[in-house]
């Protein structure tokens, strides 16, 4: 009974440890991925496709990134310049398209170049987006002191 006993401690001690260091692993990465700047939960999607994918969305100087929700990377999966993204205007996801973690969520087509893209954002996420894009300084590569 006892080898049993300490079998069964040590089965659920590990599975403590790993739930802790999967729990710190994920703090840790968003606090580096945020940086200070702003960052929040979307949905993205590629044209053509029909499955959304969970990520975060940092507001940079001159590009928005989007990071993966889940895995180790800090390096952002996808990076758009602010000057070459175009949004269109929002489209409330209802139904069978609705995403559980965004509720009340609108999708919103996007165009970076030949890139076309679907990104989804609750209200408050996508009226910081649409600020975000028109406050830049017109022309390329401004910098504003």
């Amino acid at each position: 009974m006892p080898s049993a006993l300490v079998s069964t401690e040590i089965v659920i001690g590990t599975l403590i440890l790993v739930a802790a260091v999967v729990l710190a692993t994920t703090y840790l990465r968003r606090r580096y991925i945020a940086g200070g700047l702003p960052l929040t939960l979307c949905a993205m999607r590629p044209a053509g496709t029909d499955r959304w994918r969970l990520g975060l969305i940092r507001f940079g100087d001159n590009a928005l990134e989007w990071f993966t929700l889940g895995g180790v990377s800090l390096r952002p999966r996808h990076r758009w310049l602010r000057q070459r993204l175009l949004l269109d205007a929002p489209v409330p996801l209802v139904g069978s398209e609705a995403i559980p973690l965004l509720p009340e969520a609108s999708r919103v087509p996007c165009t970076d170049g030949d890139d076309d893209f679907e990104l989804a954002l609750q209200g408050p996420d996508y009226t910081a987006l649409r600020s975000w894009q028109e406050a830049a300084p017109p022309g390329y590569n401004v910098n504003v002191a």
